[in-house]
């Protein structure tokens, strides 16, 4: 009997690169095994949807019960992987079952960064069941601290506003998703926050986190009855590490989402990978959604490299964030109606690599879907048209 083919992770990565193989035509066994007890979901709702309270599990599930069975692929749901041994080609479940396989798709994604203290009025999210808890934690005039000005703690900011909690935001850097933000996007940010009522305190640090408040080490204290700590993701390469495969700041892999083990390939959060010649991990729907698929081709032997523009949404209040592409020093800005921003990035040729947005709702979208066609075709642009919002995009693509 032909060993089986294997993904470890039955989050989003996991479920689409399931859902490929059979779309695919791969009709031999499939087994998805996963830590948490659902079906694959995904998880740009956990901070918005879930956390409202407009959307459940089932609305940001990638399919249901009913279809994997249906699909014949066997969802190991609380099964965690205890060990893997490349050489053997199979792996190790906690109960102690060993598992063979044929092909092995590692898409075990991360964790929420944790602080060294646990305590009850704490919360991550990272998670769906970690969504719920929260959820009902956030009643309104509840006092909530944010402890990170990334963009879980932002969404996570705007939602417990929304849901009438009194809201401080701490960010230990001098501006708001500083590490993927240029600063005018920052700013925007900051001032939209302010305006919906968030205390937002930058370049502070938290000294300890008790039962009734925050202290800061400067020795403020801060009152409050929940707090959420969003900083940051720690990448579940253990069990990849433990068997020997390549790691750096994720799996790593080289052209064709190959780790340094046959037969072995990674996705996700957790695979680092390279873009533009460096090393690097994308926490992304985006980067799910791409190397589930494109895992899942290359288990079928089809070899082809994966290549991609990168590429993130954000929603914060009534506004919208989007980016595509690499964010170069060469900046060229266009104001957009409604006090919005495009900005484009160019490299020394006058070409776009980049782009990002800032707008009312959806205002953007078509202006970034442009310019990542605009990125692919690789065409000089003038500066002057690009800054002038009277020039249309998609002239300069025919153009």
């Amino acid at each position: 009997m032909n060993a089986p083919l294997i993904i470890v992770g039955a989050g989003h990565a996991g479920g689409r690169a399931a859902l490929t193989l059979r779309e695919e035509g791969y009709t031999g066994r499939l087994i998805l095994i996963g830590d948490e007890a659902h079906v694959p979901y995904e998880r740009p709702p956990l901070s918005k949807g879930l956390l409202q309270g407009t959307t459940d599990l089932a609305g940001c599930s990638l399919l249901n019960s009913e279809r994997l069975a249906e699909l014949g692929i066997e969802h190991l749901a609380g099964h965690p992987v205890s060990r893997l041994e490349p050489s053997q080609h199979r792996l190790q479940l906690a109960d102690g079952q060993w598992l063979p396989y044929a092909g092995l798709l590692l898409a075990t994604g991360g964790r929420a960064r944790r602080l060294p203290q646990e305590q009850a009025n704490v919360f991550y999210l990272r998670t769906h069941d970690e969504a719920l808890a929260l959820r009902s934690a956030l009643n309104p005039g509840t006092r909530l601290v944010v402890v990170g000005g990334g963009f879980i703690g932002l969404e996570v900011a705007a939602t417990a506003r929304g849901l009438g909690c009194e809201v401080t935001v701490l960010e230990a850097g001098p501006r708001l998703a500083g590490r993927v933000l240029p600063p005018v996007i920052s700013q925007a940010l900051l001032d939209l926050h302010r305006e919906h009522g968030v205390d937002v305190r930058l370049n502070v640090a938290l000294e300890s986190i008790q039962a009734d408040g925050v202290l800061l080490v400067d020795g403020q204290r801060l009152p409050c009855e929940r707090v959420v700590v969003g900083i940051g993701m720690q990448p579940n390469m253990e069990l990849a590490a433990a068997a020997g495969l390549e790691v750096g700041q994720g799996i790593r892999v080289d052209d064709y989402l190959r780790t340094s083990a046959p037969n072995i390939y990674a996705a996700g959060d957790v695979c680092e990978f390279r873009l533009e010649g460096l090393y690097q991990r994308q926490e992304t729907w985006r980067n799910a959604e791409a190397q589930g698929r494109h895992a899942a081709l290359n288990l079928l032997g089809r070899e082809v490299p994966f290549e991609t523009i990168p590429g993130f949404w954000s929603d914060q209040y009534d506004w919208g964030l989007q980016t595509v592409g690499v964010l170069t020093p060469l900046m060229i800005s266009r104001p957009l109606a409604g006090g919005g921003m495009l900005l484009f990035y160019l490299d020394a040729d006058q070409r776009l690599q980049g782009a990002c947005g800032w707008a009312q709702g959806n205002g953007v979208a078509k202006d970034i879907k442009l310019c990542e066609r605009l990125i692919t075709a690789r065409t000089a642009l003038d500066a002057a048209t690009l800054a002038d919002p009277g020039q249309s995009l998609k002239h300069l693509l025919r153009g």
